[in-house]
């Protein structure tokens, strides 16, 4: 197994010490880095997550090239007032260190910081594409030793609970009226979506627990009636695919146009089960992406993690319906995304559901559907976050990892993408190296991970 290390933060930390940095990298596996945000002196905040930023200059690493913006018909973004000539230079530097130790190279966020779009909704509104698009060509022609980019979103929501992270995720808030000319131009009723998703939500606080118990397991046939046997509701899950499905085909196909060199793309959705309710068919995306990033965040609580995702489904479900078990919660959960936790079968199980047989039952499945969509596995490089504050959630330890790796690689991953450098601990890193590169030693080598904490 292989890695590429993800520089997500505090560029500088890897660019002052890039050397000694990318040679302890690829002594220990790592083949491939991902810069990005292309931006210096983001906040940089200490363990405790509540400091105040250090102050330092905050600028993007480039000057954006008018000619690409004319081009494609969209005002560029304003040139950042501070230059900071020498980090731009060392930053450029670092990336051929890495091109000349054979790593390959990505550009993280290759839209982050473009030109004002249109007034319509992002996922269909021409001038907010061509935007986005505008801004990843003037990245890569800027960085031209980058062997391409990689894409986090965008996509739809994929929260029940309507708290969680300031609505960022709530899938109910998902079809406001701008959706309606993206609707009809993909041959959707959107009236009649939006009916779909009343009738969801009333159900979600209605649930009949016959209902749930008679049809839960009753495979998609079943799934389909204890949800209220609504075509309408197909049809909204299938606009969400159909809808994101273009996009990232649009975006795929505007790059090969406007640039004067092959790029390998690549895009972030969430792991296997989510996926789809996100917009995301891995098959789909197979065809003209050139390899898929799923997240394998599998944490309790903070955002994106597989077991808080589920705890919040079953807490939400629980709260809309008092007489519901968290029995019956979990069945509606599997019957919408096939996920069982083993050993859970209440709230405080969540707590201790990171078990062995999760490692071998629910990550190794993951990673198998994951994997199943493409021609070669080397195209299946999944984000995976542990160690201390993992996207907010609760700590997973190296023995976790361990775990987690082991299960991945005897399902057939190759290689992963760890997010990210600023926060990789000593753990951590023995856990890595040793799977995929020359073990660690703290007592010989030159240069240990950083371990702080990068958000």
């Amino acid at each position: 197994m292989r890695l590429w290390m993800d520089v997500m933060r505090d560029l500088e930390s890897v660019m002052d010490d890039h050397e000694r940095i990318l040679d302890a990298w690829g002594e220990g596996g790592v083949d491939g880095v991902v810069f990005g945000p292309l931006v210096f002196g983001t906040s940089k905040l200490s363990k405790d997550a509540k400091s105040a930023p250090t102050g330092d200059v905050v600028a993007e690493a480039y000057d954006p090239n008018p000619a690409v913006y004319e081009r494609l018909g969209v005002e560029p973004p304003k040139a950042p007032e501070h230059k900071l000539p020498e980090k731009r230079a060392l930053l450029e530097k670092t990336m051929i260190a890495a091109k000349d130790r054979g790593m390959q190279v990505y550009c993280m966020y290759a839209d982050g910081g473009g030109g004002p779009g249109g007034d319509g909704h992002h996922l269909h509104d021409e001038r907010t594409l061509a935007s986005r698009l505008a801004r990843m060509v003037d990245t890569l022609e800027h960085f031209p030793m980058a062997d391409g980019a990689v894409m986090d979103g965008p996509e739809w929501g994929y929260e029940m609970a309507p708290h969680h992270m300031n609505h960022r995720s709530y899938f109910f808030n998902d079809l406001p009226e701008s959706v309606a000319p993206m609707a009809k131009d993909l041959g959707y009723d959107y009236q009649a979506m939006v009916a779909a998703r009343d009738r969801l939500l009333d159900l979600f606080h209605n649930l009949d627990p016959v209902r749930i118990r008679a049809h839960a397991r009753g495979g998609l046939v079943g799934a389909h009636r204890m949800l209220g046997a609504d075509s309408d509701l197909m049809a909204w899950l299938s606009f969400r695919v159909d809808s994101l499905t273009r996009y990232f085909r649009r975006i795929r196909e505007g790059l090969a146009a406007e640039l004067d060199r092959p790029i390998r793309l690549g895009c972030g959705p969430r792991s296997a089960a989510f996926a789809p309710l996100c917009g995301y068919d891995f098959v789909e995306l197979a065809q003209f992406m050139d390899f898929l990033l799923p997240k394998h965040y599998f944490f309790h609580r903070g955002f994106d993690g597989f077991v808080g995702t589920v705890y919040r489904y079953s807490q939400t479900l629980i709260e809309w319906n008092p007489g519901l078990t968290v029995a019956d919660t979990l069945e509606i959960v599997q019957s919408l995304f096939g996920i069982v936790l083993p050993g859970v079968e209440e709230m405080p199980d969540f707590e201790l559901a990171l078990t062995p047989e999760f490692f071998e039952q629910v990550v190794a499945q993951e990673t198998r559907r994951a994997i199943a969509a493409v021609d070669d596995p080397e195209r299946i490089v999944p984000w995976l976050d542990t160690g201390r504050f993992p996207h907010d959630g609760d700590p997973m330890s190296s023995r976790d990892l361990k775990m987690l790796l082991d299960a991945a690689e005897e399902a057939g991953l190759r290689r992963f993408n760890y997010h990210h450098q600023g926060n990789l601990s000593a753990g951590e890193w023995v856990v890595i190296s040793d799977k995929c590169g020359k073990r660690w030693d703290p007592r010989t080598s030159d240069w240990e991970p950083v371990d702080d904490l990068v958000l």
